[in-house]
């Protein structure tokens, strides 16, 4: 059990998931404290009575070049590695004040991120990553990474190691996706309204007040920010054929960390270029559905310019019904491919993700065993079993004993 505990924190969804979590019955003898990557977080969980900080920037350390802070250009590479430094000094005086045993680090992508994990791994403190689990009431913990950075991605044998009863799982999935084919909700639907608006000019007033105090924030926003702030054009519609073999293809949104981490060609687009080879090739129809968050500007127009080029479909119908009749799908990494294999779809994956490594097995015991059965939006309270279940992720690559880890530790 931990006992001294250190979250990155980067908005209030974040906070509000770690106060459900450590208010579990077995959680009271963790203490708890905050590093805030934001001015706008940082006052907020001062005003909420929490330990937090906020570190400087600093100099003299490099970050990658390959991290998502830079690569979204949320900050330039010298913004990034001052940033970088910052926290990587602030930990590295810190840390020997404080005694934390492990850290939190929500999805884990982010330059002040890195400096945490890279100063914890040199020095044996354990660490936590987490995100959705895109699955209903579920969310992913792992102790290196998210995507294709985690873990499980490296070592996806670790799922062959739980029971799985099979039978239950299929019982389980026909419940899911028959819910589903009635209902299909996407979460991530923006809505550009006044407060939308008000919240960006918050943030970019934020990013300012940051610079002038030497803050090591993770945005660097100008007031041009404001001007990106218009929900993409709807694209025209097409009828659907359902009577037409297809492939399916659900767009992405263009920002998506999926796309620019984890797929070699880093556009949504391309992706889309793939799908329409793949179909003619098959020989099948294309339908593809754009994605609800996109706010890039050009993706309409460029769809619209390929649908003459190359006759597919453009449709906004249920997902999962899309899924059901299609005679394939085709994604880059989406959570569309998960539930095409909840479907017994056959999927091909672009980018890099375990998703392409799941049998059905591995399916039921990444579903059932690995995911924490906790949704991440909810704010029903944590139970004890649930919270020693994360707590024992951030050992798991210390407890894994597969074959391919016991091959690898026997090695080294």
């Amino acid at each position: 059990m931990y006992s001294q505990v250190l979250i990155n924190i980067s908005n209030p969804e974040d906070y509000r998931f770690f106060k459900r979590v450590f208010a579990a019955p077995n959680a009271k003898a963790c203490r708890v404290d905050f590093v805030a990557n934001n001015a706008i977080m940082f006052v907020y969980l001062k005003l909420k009575g929490e330990t937090v900080f906020m570190p400087r920037r600093g100099q003299g350390r490099s970050c990658r070049e390959d991290n998502f802070s830079i690569l979204t250009g949320r900050l330039t590479y010298a913004q990034a590695c001052r940033v970088y430094s910052g926290f990587f000094d602030f930990i590295e005086r810190e840390q020997p004040k404080h005694g934390w045993d492990l850290y939190i680090l929500p999805s884990g992508r982010l330059a002040s991120q890195s400096a945490l994990a890279d100063y914890a791994r040199a020095n044996g403190i354990d660490l936590l990553y987490t995100g959705y689990g895109n699955i209903g009431n579920k969310t992913f913990a792992d102790p290196q990474g998210t995507d294709m950075q985690s873990y499980l991605y490296q070592h996806v044998e670790v799922l062959d190691e739980f029971s799985v009863d099979l039978e239950a799982f299929r019982a389980w999935k026909r419940d899911y996706t028959a819910a589903r084919m009635k209902k299909h909700v996407i979460g991530q639907a923006r809505k550009l309204d006044l407060k939308t608006v008000f919240q960006k000019f918050v943030q970019v007033m934020s990013c300012r007040v940051e610079a002038i105090l030497g803050y090591a924030g993770e945005n660097a926003y100008g007031f041009d920010e404001l001007n990106k702030l218009k929900k993409a054009d709807d694209v025209a519609l097409d009828a659907m054929d359902w009577e037409t073999p297809y492939l399916f293809f659900p767009m992405q949104v263009s920002t998506d960390a999926q796309i620019i981490l984890n797929y070699h060609k880093e556009s949504v687009i391309d992706g889309l270029k793939d799908a329409i080879a793949m179909a003619r090739e098959k020989g099948l129809k294309l339908v593809i559905k754009p994605h609800p968050a996109e706010i890039n500007q050009a993706i309409p127009s460029i769809l619209s310019k390929l649908r003459q080029e190359h006759g597919f479909l453009i449709v906004n119908e249920n997902t999962f019904q899309l899924l059901d009749r299609a005679v394939e799908a085709v994604t880059i990494n989406s959570t569309v491919g998960l539930e095409a294999k909840l479907l017994d779809k056959p999927v091909t994956f672009l980018g890099n993700t375990f998703y392409a490594q799941f049998s059905e097995r591995r399916l039921a015991a990444y579903i059932g065993h690995y995911l924490v059965d906790e949704d991440y939006f909810q704010d029903t309270p944590f139970s004890e079993a649930n919270f020693a279940k994360l707590m024992d992720r951030a050992r798991l690559h210390v407890t894994d004993r597969s074959e391919v880890a016991r091959k690898k530790s026997e090695v080294a």
